[in-house]
């Protein structure tokens, strides 16, 4: 089981195959995950017992949810480090993850062994931006 997994649940938000697939691969590397299917929902459930919190870039309201989370977490320690997960290597993504206060941006196609290392990453040095 991947270490940095054990007992921490997570909290995917994408598009329901995006959401299916990369709940499977952090399911394989050992990890407790939560899934939600709305910027609603997500804000709802999610609390200080996730350690991450990935969305989709492309969802149309992902950006809005950061900014939400950034609001119901008002200490940095006490918020789950959010990622973004896209396929979008341009420049303006980056930049708009970065407005609205993300942690960080996962590149996809993501397999087992690359969310290992970036989910290693990003728990040791708390931020993670792949080269876009």
């Amino acid at each position: 089981m991947f270490e940095a997994c054990k007992r921490m649940p997570n909290l995917f938000v994408a598009y329901r195959v995006s959401r299916m697939v990369t709940k499977e691969l952090l399911v394989h590397l050992g990890c407790d995950v939560t899934t939600a299917s709305s910027r609603d929902e997500c804000l709802h459930v999610v609390s200080q017992d996730h350690k991450v919190v990935c969305m989709d870039a492309g969802m149309p309201d992902g950006f809005e949810a950061a900014v939400r989370l950034h609001e119901k977490f008002t200490k940095r320690h006490e918020r789950p480090l959010i990622v973004a997960l896209t396929g979008n290597t341009d420049k303006v993504t980056k930049e708009n993850c970065m407005r609205v206060g993300m942690d960080g941006v996962i590149l996809k196609p993501v397999s087992v062994d690359k969310m290992r290392s970036v989910l290693s990453e990003l728990l040791e040095h708390r931020v993670l931006f792949e080269a876009m």
